[in-house]
C-alpha cells in the first residue's frame, strides 16, 4: 500500500500577530531538547497568538520556542519528520554553535509541535496536528540535518523582533513508536504510526 505524505505551510506572520478577519494556518514547536542543548533544551522565548483559546475576543498569546514554517512527512514509518522554523537569536545562536562543533550527539530527547488550522464550513478553528511528544535522531548520520541561517528575518510587520530559520529533520528511534494524528477539518482525523518497534519486546 503506497504511503500518503503529509505537508503542511504555515503562515509564520499570523502566529506573531493574528488578523481577526484572515484564518491562516498557524504552527509552532514547544519543546525541543537534545543533541547537545543544556538540561531542559531550548527556551520558550517567542510570543504567538493561540487562536484555539480565546478571551475577550482576542487569541491567547503564549510563549513557544520557534514558529513553524513547514511540516513535511512522507508518510512511511521510518520517514523523517522535516520542519523548517523560526526561532529567537538566542536559540538559533545554540544549534548553530553545535553545528559547528561536528555534531556527535544526535539523539533528541524531546520535540513537540502542533499544527492549528481553520474549517471554512463550521467556521472553527481544529487541531491539523499535534502528535505526542516525540523523540528520536537528526536524519543522516554523516551530514546531519540540522542547519540555521543567521541572516535575521522580521518575524511580522508592526513588531520589533526578528527570527532565525532553523531547518530538522528528526528520524525515528529503533524500537519507538509513536501515533501521529492529522486532520483536514474539525470532523475528519487520520491516525498514523511513526517509528516500528520489532518484534515483541515484552517477551
Amino acid at each position: 500500500m503506497a504511503t500518503v505524505p503529509f505537508e503542511f505551510d504555515c503562515n509564520k506572520s499570523a502566529a506573531f500577530v493574528m488578523d481577526p478577519n484572515e484564518h491562516a494556518r498557524v504552527g509552532w514547536v514547544t519543546a525541543l531538547d537534545g543533541f547537545g542543548l543544556a538540561a531542559g533544551g531550548l527556551a520558550k522565548d517567542l510570543k504567538v497568538s493561540n487562536p484555539m483559546t480565546v478571551t475577550n475576543g482576542r487569541p491567547e498569546v503564549m510563549s513557544v520556542i520557534g514558529v513553524l514554517e513547514k511540516f513535511t512527512w512522507a508518510g512511511g514509518v521510518g520517514d523523517p519528520l522535516k520542519l523548517d522554523l523560526y526561532a529567537s537569536q538566542e536559540n538559533a545562536f545554540q544549534i548553530k554553535a553545535l553545528q559547528q562543533t561536528a555534531l556527535k550527539n544526535l539523539v533528541v530527547k524531546a520535540a513537540n509541535l502542533s499544527v492549528i488550522d481553520y474549517d471554512q464550513e463550521v467556521k472553527t478553528w481544529f487541531t491539523a496536528l499535534a502528535p505526542e511528544q516525540l523523540s528520536g535522531v537528526i536524519t543522516n548520520k554523516d551530514n546531519p540535518e540540522l542547519d540555521v541561517d543567521l541572516n535575521p528575518v522580521v518575524a511580522t510587520d508592526g513588531i520589533d523582533v526578528n527570527v532565525y530559520k532553523v531547518h530538522i529533520s528528526i528520524s525515528p528511534t529503533a524500537n519507538l513508536s509513536y501515533t501521529l494524528k492529522f486532520a483536514n477539518s474539525s470532523t475528519k482525523t487520520v491516525a498514523k504510526s511513526w517509528g516500528l518497534v520489532v518484534g515483541n519486546l515484552s517477551s
